[in-house]
């Protein structure tokens, strides 16, 4: 995952990256594709497409592609192109018979990235030997939020003249509280978001100005991960480490740790004396996300799937048998069922999950 933060900063290394993504996710090919404000299309980066067929998707299919339907679907949501058209149907058609079906495929998962005055971004992930699998689905869904993420903080970088002032406005427009600090734990630059939070001196709050989170494990993993960084430790120095965060109320926060210690993001975070930036959002069922999906992704029922969806928005198992008018006994039942399909053991890990399948950045 660090891998894309840094292509998102370093237009050079998006090939690799992309690649990496598509190998995971079990595709054959892959692209980035930017639709301009005027409705041409641009294949901004593109891995296991020959150069003639890339070429003839601009020219001549793209308007004939079913999965251009993902340009009207909510930004982040994963779809295929058996969400648009019927496959025998599909299969009769000029694009599936000229372009798809040459090259061995037949399916792609799609996702809207962003969209926005100048256009919209997609990514598509094809995939040869039959339909978009579960395991696919699952390995984008985690992958998803952080090329949104990516994503978002390149644009609005790229929207300003200087590293400083735009940074400094970027984090400042985000709903989404960004902290950096230093290698001891010192707040060296916080959005208003963040200074909301500190503030309310909760979920995270500054003494002396250095950071303290609400929870003892996130705030010894937060000072073990910073120290990493301060020795080159290569397992701390680029990777992105996930928290939960219980506020007093019992509501959930998700944090997520960056260091800034690699790549084109050691230029970002000596503009501001720092080693790493923090994310931290209030993890909440995004309506971006349909129910529908992780219903069918993980296989819950009705019922289950309200559990699993209380206990990320109420908490405990108390209150949402309280609120659902289920006895405690009934709603653990539930929860052990939960638990098995989704491979998850505690509840913290079931906000965990939501959090990956809900953007990280809010704008």
């Amino acid at each position: 995952m660090t891998d894309i933060y840094d292509a998102s900063l370093d237009d050079s290394r998006w090939t690799t990256t992309l690649g990496s993504i598509v190998d995971l996710a079990g595709g054959q090919s892959g692209g980035l594709v930017r639709i301009g404000a005027g409705g041409e299309a641009v294949i901004s980066h593109a891995v296991g497409v020959e150069p003639a067929y890339i070429q003839s998707y601009i020219e001549t299919y793209e308007p004939f592609d079913p999965s251009r339907g993902v340009l009207h679907a909510p930004v982040g949501q994963i779809q295929t192109i058996r969400d648009w058209i019927d496959v025998d149907e599909f299969r009769t058609t000029t694009f599936y018979n000229e372009w798809t079906r040459p090259q061995g495929l037949e399916d792609a998962a799609n996702i809207l990235l962003d969209k926005s005055a100048d256009g919209i971004s997609r990514l598509s992930i094809m995939k040869a030997g039959g339909a978009v699998d579960r395991r696919m689905y699952q390995v984008i869904s985690h992958l998803t939020p952080h090329m949104q993420r990516a994503m978002l903080v390149r644009q609005k970088l790229e929207q300003q003249n200087t590293l400083g002032t735009a940074s400094a406005r970027t984090l400042d427009a985000l709903r989404t509280a960004v902290l950096l600090f230093d290698a001891n734990g010192n707040i060296t630059h916080s959005n208003e978001s963040a200074r909301e939070l500190l503030d309310g001196a909760d979920v995270l709050r500054s003494v002396r100005g250095r950071l303290v989170t609400s929870d003892l494990n996130a705030d010894r993993v937060v000072r073990q991960a910073l120290a990493g960084t301060a020795v080159g430790d290569g397992a701390t120095t680029s990777a992105s480490i996930s928290l939960h965060l219980t506020a007093r109320d019992g509501s959930h926060y998700v944090g997520h740790l960056l260091p800034l210690t690699a790549g084109r993001r050691q230029t970002f975070g000596a503009s501001y004396e720092a080693c790493a930036v923090l994310f931290v959002s209030k993890a909440a069922i995004d309506t971006i996300v349909a129910p529908d999906l992780i219903r069918k992704l993980f296989k819950l029922t009705p019922t289950e799937l309200r559990v699993f969806l209380a206990i990320v928005e109420i908490g405990g198992v108390p209150d949402v048998a309280r609120s659902m008018g289920i006895a405690e006994t009934t709603i653990k039942t539930h929860l052990t069922r939960i638990f098995t399909k989704t491979g998850t053991k505690r509840q913290a890990d079931l906000v965990r999950l939501i959090a990956a399948f809900t953007p990280p950045i809010k704008i």
